[in-house]
């Protein structure tokens, strides 16, 4: 589990903790509310839970440990991971995701603008080839439908791509309990 990337829009996210030669992973569900911890490998509790904030107890030998999970902002996060043991919190874990760039500053770099031509000249690129596809076979209307495909799956990569961009910047960072 610690080797997959610690966020993931489909994927959820997780947060891997050590102690005493334990490693405590949790793993909570963007989509479906999951939530689920492991020691070692062995799953120790789940649930699901729809609530900006989560609890999980458990045991191992004498020790009793719990994990918190509290979403500061689900937008902005952070999303914070306490580790407590016997009642004491001992580690946690912040997922940070990187800033949004502002739009006023956006609109006057360079590359923004270029990124924006690419797109159009991609566009046309695929409307003139499914326009003169559909002149030189002589295609019925019907074939409209295919080329509203077409940009739907294509408008929907270029979507899928930037967040991919923007949620390979998330990270997890630890921090010092008090």
């Amino acid at each position: 589990m610690s080797d997959k990337k610690p966020f993931s829009f489909l994927k959820g996210y997780s947060f891997s903790f050590e102690d005493e030669g334990r490693k405590i992973e949790s793993w909570f569900s963007s989509l479906s509310g999951q939530e689920k911890v492991f020691v070692n490998g062995a799953q120790v509790s789940s649930k699901i839970n729809i609530s900006k904030e989560a609890l999980h107890e458990f045991s191992i030998a004498d020790d009793r440990y719990s994990i918190r999970l509290n979403i500061v902002d689900l937008i902005r996060g952070p999303f914070e991971c306490t580790l407590s043991k016997n009642g004491k919190e001992i580690k946690r874990q912040k997922l940070i995701f990187p800033p949004v760039p502002s739009l006023k500053n956006t609109f006057r770099k360079v590359s923004y603008w270029l990124s924006c031509l690419f797109y159009l000249f991609l566009y046309g690129l695929v409307i003139f080839a499914l326009v003169l596809v559909k002149v030189y076979w002589n295609l019925p209307e019907e074939s409209y439908l295919a080329f509203i495909i077409v940009l739907l799956i294509l408008s929907f990569t270029i979507i899928a791509y930037t967040f991919l961009k923007w949620s390979s910047g998330v990270q997890v960072i630890e921090e010092d309990v008090p």
